[in-house]
């Protein structure tokens, strides 16, 4: 029943009570014993007709909080929430402690007070770079120029003979074995080319060193050829650039032959035409 008496809920809809006496009568005959105190509390009975109770929302959880042992007023950030970028400060002072410290090495050793041995060495190189070539020594008559030039050339001409057999050893592949043969000729090779460069050739030998030279640096360039060969992994480089340093080899080979025998000639005395004779 509804608080003042005049409409009963059937169950879907409030109905009007017609015809009965409020305070004393009810549509249903189990309902007539009901009685009603219009003096009660109407706030404790059913909201009035046509409106329906609505539970009330269920009040919104506060996930904050604050712990107890800070005092400050700065609110604290969870794990989860904070960002990738907060542990850069963990290498930024290391990384820029090391810069200033090379910095400093740096001009202290502009200053001389210290000596840093990685750019003192990288000066001598340079240094060492820009030198001029030495002066060769002509003193002496054409057949001893000629027999100091022999003996300079003797050593790595030697040298390089006793690495040729290890190249027809280990060149068969692009193997380590191989690289390190072809190294070690190309080494001696360059100490042929700089006696030649640098050494005074007497007249009567000068046809055979020019020839001498040039297929010197032909054993040089084929042997750089072949070494090319290993970061290419191209093996006919490698076959192509070793045959062709051995038909330079045996050229240069013949050369040396045909300056032993023009030194002959150096000793030889040519008289003028228009002595007597």
């Amino acid at each position: 029943m509804s608080p003042d008496g005049k409409w009963v809920w059937n169950g879907s809809q409030w109905q009007p009570v017609v015809g009965v006496e409020a305070a004393h009568e009810a549509v249903f005959a189990a309902w007539k014993t009901i009685q009603f105190d219009p003096a009660g509390p109407a706030e404790e009975l059913a909201q009035p007709p046509g409106e329906m109770q609505m539970e009330a929302p269920s009040p919104a959880v506060d996930y904050s909080y604050a712990a107890p042992e800070y005092s400050s007023s700065e609110p604290i950030v969870p794990l989860w929430q904070q960002t990738k970028g907060d542990g850069v400060s963990k290498y930024l002072y290391p990384v820029a402690g090391l810069a200033v410290l090379v910095m400093a090495m740096l001009v202290l050793n502009s200053m001389s007070f210290i000596s840093l041995p990685w750019i003192g060495s990288g000066a001598s190189r340079s240094i060492q770079a820009v030198k001029p070539s030495p002066t060769p020594d002509i003193s002496g008559s054409d057949a001893v120029r000629a027999d100091r030039l022999f003996n300079n050339l003797k050593p790595p001409l030697s040298a390089l003979d006793e690495t040729i057999p290890a190249i027809g050893l280990h060149c068969v592949t692009l193997s380590t074995d191989c690289s390190d043969a072809l190294t070690a000729s190309n080494e001696q090779v360059s100490k042929v080319m700089a006696v030649l460069v640098n050494a005074d050739v007497a007249p009567c030998i000068v046809a055979a060193m020019t020839r001498m030279r040039t297929d010197t640096k032909g054993m040089g360039d084929q042997l750089q050829l072949a070494l090319k060969a290993f970061p290419d992994n191209n093996k006919s480089e490698l076959s192509g650039g070793i045959n062709h340093f051995k038909t330079y080899r045996q050229s240069a080979a013949g050369d040396m032959n045909a300056a032993l025998l023009a030194e002959k000639k150096c000793l030889t005395v040519e008289v003028p035409s228009w002595v007597p004779r």
